[in-house]
């Protein structure tokens, strides 16, 4: 009886380490103009409308999945750090700039999607942090250090916690106050997200892989080489597990993992499945091609 028993457990826990981390309900194309060429997709937190970095020009373009019907945000912008406003009523973007001395400049802008009105968050600067946050129509941003907030509808601002990259640094900033993490010392950081509780960051270490530690630089977990890793819920982050040659990407598959490094590949070993983004409610999943095309994981 025992052994039976014994059996069953060993049954039992092979079946939980093969357990699926998510269930795919369907992979959509999302109808793109025909001209444009994505680069980088940013999905609402609804899932209704994906922001499109388009690779041969600088403009942002808001498209809806249903019908794809289209919206220029701006002609000049950055598809990295693009942020959505929980209502899908505010576009969050970097736009790069030329100085007079030739130096390239960041500033930190908004759209309001329904009247097209642009507004300066971070004026044009040296030092801008990658890596921004935003709650209700207040954003947060981080520049050499120092806390940059700013209502968008007139009201107070409120500050919001941010993980950003300074210089290859790992920062913390929350209650006004930056503090350098970089949990593993010195290195090249890069994609640092904070979970939607706001309890761990996941971030990429250039030469060793993606990781997962507490808002304290301390419980380090390696999820594997996974780059560019979105938190889909507070237990599960999704990211790219690419290849390339030195030239261009010769694979790449969207990755689902959980805080074990339990992992479940999400797109088919066909796709060449590149930088993807979780509406905030753990229902969609967007990703790119390297032709450009975007498609769009719905899950149960």
């Amino acid at each position: 009886m025992r052994k039976t028993l014994f059996s069953a457990a060993l049954a039992l826990a092979a079946i939980a380490a093969h357990a699926q981390l998510v269930e795919v309900a369907s992979v959509k194309e999302v109808n793109l103009p025909q001209n444009m060429v994505a680069s980088i997709p940013t999905i609402s937190p609804d899932g209704s409308f994906v922001v499109i970095s388009d690779a041969g020009t600088d403009a942002l373009t808001k498209v809806n999945i249903a019908d794809g019907a289209t919206q220029l945000i701006t002609t000049n912008g950055n598809g990295h750090d693009v942020t959505i406003s929980a209502d899908g009523s505010r576009v969050v973007f970097r736009q790069n700039t030329i100085d007079r001395r030739h130096l390239r400049r960041t500033a930190l802008k908004s759209v309001e999607v329904a009247t097209g009105l642009e507004t300066e968050i971070v004026a044009p600067t040296r030092r801008l942090n990658t890596g921004i946050a935003m709650a209700g129509n207040s954003v947060t941003a981080v520049e050499n250090g120092r806390v940059r907030a700013r209502s968008l509808d007139g009201s107070r601002a409120q500050q919001t916690a941010v993980v950003s990259i300074n210089y290859g640094h790992l920062d913390y900033t929350v209650n006004g106050r930056t503090v350098t993490l970089d949990p593993q010392g010195r290195g090249s950081y890069l994609w640092p997200a904070l979970s939607p509780d706001g309890t761990k960051v996941v971030y990429y270490l250039a030469g060793r892989g993606c990781f997962v530690c507490d808002v304290d630089g301390t419980n380090v977990r390696r999820l594997g080489m996974l780059r560019g890793a979105k938190w889909l819920n507070n237990e599960i982050v999704v990211g790219m597990n690419d290849v390339d040659n030195g030239e261009f990407v010769t694979s790449s598959s969207i990755i689902a993992s959980d805080l074990q490094g339990q992992r479940q590949t999400l797109t088919a070993d066909d796709t060449i499945a590149m930088y993807p983004s979780a509406s905030a409610d753990g229902k969609n999943i967007a990703y790119v091609t390297p032709e450009g095309r975007v498609f769009i994981i719905n899950l149960k």
